[in-house]
């Protein structure tokens, strides 16, 4: 498996404006997963394929793959857990989720879960729903958030418990508490119809790194970025020669 490091530098969605007809005219909302593209960052990406994040997929050492493939809709939105620092620290301090001493905040994306296609959800998985961790950037409101989720759509997501893939259990009785109900997107393997049937988008990668992984199949390749069907076909063929296939009459 080849590791690949790349800056990732989130690239922002372009904002609809108003007809030349009406130039008073605000310009559209911003769409759910647009408002959740962080500024800039690093990332090492352990990882060639979506093959490598399936549930049953060998390790690598440095690498593990997703607990369950799961297909599902985003219903919600909710505070997850505010830091006074970065939240890899030693001793990360946890503050208030609008306290002015935030520094980094982590939102709660709820997802309802329509069906698990490969491995298992066990811890976090409550009433047919998960929580999925994901920055919310400075600037980005929930209730703005709130006001677009019907651009946030469905999709496929490669998660694990973030209490199960702790490397230290978190000192501060609220964070541990916070780890134990939420999930971590593996790989940043998030990916998102916002319409239906409109071309998938990976709103958590890197743009050039997203249609790598979007098209790196040969089978998808040739009709460019691929359509939710499409990635799930491919999503049930890695599950199946990964033996972690929930439904084995896809296989």
């Amino acid at each position: 498996m080849r590791h690949i490091k790349l800056f990732t530098a989130f690239a922002a969605f372009a904002v609809l404006t108003g007809c030349a007809q009406e130039p008073t005219a605000k310009a559209a909302p911003a769409s759910f997963w647009s408002q959740l593209h962080a500024d800039s960052g690093t990332g090492e990406y352990l990882f060639d394929s979506v093959d490598d994040i399936t549930p049953g997929a060998r390790p690598s050492g440095t690498f593990r793959p997703a607990a369950a493939l799961v297909e599902g809709t985003v219903v919600g939105v909710e505070p997850g857990i505010a830091y006074a620092s970065g939240d890899d620290s030693v001793t990360p301090q946890v503050v208030p989720y609008d306290s002015e001493q935030a520094v980094i905040r982590w939102a709660s994306v709820v997802i309802r879960v329509d069906k698990i296609h490969a491995g298992r959800l066990g811890r976090g998985y409550d009433a047919g729903q998960i929580r999925l961790r994901v920055e919310q950037p400075a600037g980005t409101t929930l209730e703005g958030l709130r006001q677009s989720l019907g651009t946030a759509g469905k999709g496929l997501f490669y998660v694990d418990n973030a209490l199960n893939r702790a490397k230290r259990r978190p000192p501060a009785p609220a964070a541990q508490k916070y780890q134990e109900v939420v999930h971590l997107p593996i790989g940043q393997g998030v990916f998102i119809e916002e319409k239906p049937g409109a071309a998938l988008i990976a709103p958590l990668a890197e743009e050039e790194r997203a249609a790598q992984l979007l098209g790196g199949d040969p089978q998808l390749r040739a009709s460019g970025v691929p359509t939710l069907a499409q990635l799930r076909a491919r999503a049930q063929r890695s599950a199946c020669e990964s033996g972690t296939a929930t439904d084995q009459s896809t296989c």
